[in-house]
Parts: C-alpha cells; structure tokens; sequence
C-alpha cells in the first residue's frame, strides 16, 4: 500500500498540436507514484501543490516544460526536456524529473512585489536588467539513442533517377521506386525497383547488341547519423537482376535473358525540404556474384559486354513519408 505524502499534488498534461501521441496524465502519475512508493496527485480541492506539463512541438523539436506552483499560484519550479525523436523517449526522463521535482519541491520564490508597497529611505541595490528578470529554465536534451517505445511505425516512398556504370555497357541511366519501412528502434528495411533504358555495345558500325536491365533490390540502412531535418545512413543488401541481351546485324540475331545476382554497399543521404517529403541521395557500389560474357559468334568472334568486377551506382531523387 502506498504511503501518504506530505505534500499532495494536483497535476495537469496538456499537449500542443503534434504532440497527442505523447504521455498522458495516467501514465506520468503511475510512473512517479511508483518511483517514490507513496501516493502523490489528488484532486485540486485536497492538493498544496499544483503541477502541470506542458507537451509542445518546436520545430524538429518536442519540449516537455514542467511548471510547479503552490496551489495559490506561487512558483516552486520548472523544468525542460528536449528529444529530436518521438516524444515516448522522454517517459522515463519525464517520469523521473517529476518524481525528483515533488518529492522535495523548492521553497516559493520571494515576492518582489510586496516590497514596492513599503516606502524605503535607501535606494535599492542596483541590478543589471538581466537579473530582475527569472532565467528560463535550462532544456535537458534526451540523448537520440534513448528507447522510444511507442514510435510509431513509419512507412516511405521515393522516386528517383539512377546513374550505373560497370552494369550494362558504357554509363547508363534509369529510374527507380522504393519503399522503405521503418519500424521504430528497428533496422530500416529498403524494397526497390529499378530499370535501366535500352544500352547498346557495338560490334562494328553494323551490328552488336542491346541490353535492357530490370532489378528489385532488398536492404537494410542503419542510421549513422540521424535528425529529424537530416539522415546520414549506411545502405547493405543484394540485388536480384533480369538482363535482356538482344543481338542485331548478324546473319543470325539471337535473344536471351540471364539472371544476375550481387552484393550492395553504399551510403544514403536525406534533407527534409518541407514535411513530408524530403529530397534523398544515394552512392555506393555492387559485387556482381555472375560475370556473365557476351560475344559474337564465328571465326571473329569478339566480346561485346561482360559486368565490371566492381559497379558504380548513384541516385537523386524525393521521398514522402506515408505515415
């Protein structure tokens, strides 16, 4: 059974817009009662003190400002926690900071006001300006890896254009679709679609071959620097290619398609423009797993493409979050 407290605290949550999702009255009591072990928030009518949190959205930025105040209005203190993340990870933060705050609470701040009404034979000291007025508290700010257990999960899609060298023929540009999952504390997840336009080898001024290129790659992009306005990560996975190969001038044009198989490393860059649609870049490079060789046939036969040991990607483009 909880014990009584000595002092008795009315407290009130309010949230600002963009912050509904953040802790609520119910939560923050549970948290601070079991903290301390002992009661500690009544109704106003039975309370001494009076303590409210104020949940708001700055920028990037969620503040959580605790105000507490004797229960005829004098200040007994304030506080201020910062997160660039999802406002859960300041539960515990929060949770604790109050407990600290109620358990002992500041004596009430001298009335300044009371003294004017007294006339007084000696000037008053003198002050600078900056001292007659109260400093705003100082913001804690929650560090990013802190745990936010109800982030929510977040979904994202991008356009972008595509730049390849080592892939197909010569350097050869396209286009590509993706949706990348977020599941809060979670490795981000990629899923892409790319393709690549029509790119030609020659054999002579003649005859050759033409290639055509559709590829889904799957990877997972830990954050190596994460803020809400930018995101530095690293990108690994694999990619899984269908290659057309189409010959033309011969005496006997031939077709086929091969399955194409390799390994992705690279580094993927993201600037938020106005929410929620960011503009997002991408360089990195690719292992092929199958060097397949395309050659013309006959007595002359000559190599016209085979994939480099070592391929060259890059991407630009925009991103929207989904939810």
């Amino acid at each position: 059974m909880l014990a009584e407290a000595s002092l008795l605290v009315a407290l009130s949550v309010q949230q600002g817009s963009g912050v509904e999702s953040c802790m609520g009255a119910e939560q923050l009591r549970r948290g601070v009662e079991t903290r301390l072990q002992r009661r500690v928030f009544v109704e106003p009518a039975q309370a001494s003190l009076r303590l409210v949190v104020f949940f708001s959205r700055r920028n990037a930025q969620t503040e959580a400002r605790i105000e507490l105040s004797s229960i005829d209005g004098a200040p007994r203190g304030t506080r201020s926690l910062v997160t660039w993340a999802h406002c859960s990870a300041l539960d515990d933060s929060l949770a604790l900071s109050v407990a600290l705050l109620v358990d002992q609470p500041p004596e009430p701040e001298p009335e300044s006001s009371s003294s004017a009404l007294t006339p007084s034979l000696t000037p008053p000291p003198a002050t600078s300006p900056s001292a007659s007025r109260a400093a705003p508290p100082t913001s804690i700010t929650i560090p990013p890896e802190v745990a936010a257990p109800r982030e929510p999960l977040e979904l994202r899609f991008g356009v972008s254009g595509v730049g390849a060298w080592g892939v197909l023929p010569g350097v050869r540009a396209g286009g590509a679709l993706y949706f990348k999952l977020v599941p809060g504390n979670l490795l981000p997840v990629v899923l892409q679609l790319e393709g690549f336009g029509r790119a030609t080898a020659e054999r002579n001024a003649s005859s050759g071959a033409r290639f055509r290129l559709l590829r889904v790659g799957l990877a997972v992009c830990p954050a190596l620097h994460e803020r809400p306005e930018t995101t530095l990560s690293l990108c690994v996975g694999q990619k899984v290619g269908w290659l057309t190969v189409e010959g033309y001038g011969f005496d006997r044009n031939q077709q086929d398609r091969r399955l194409g198989f390799a390994l992705t490393a690279g580094g993927e860059g993201r600037l938020r423009l106005v929410a929620p649609i960011s503009l997002r870049g991408y360089l990195g490079a690719e292992v092929p797993l199958i060097r397949d060789r395309f050659a013309s046939s006959g007595r002359n036969a000559t190599e016209l493409f085979r994939p480099h040991p070592v391929g060259i990607l890059g991407e630009i483009g925009l991103e929207a979050a989904l939810w």
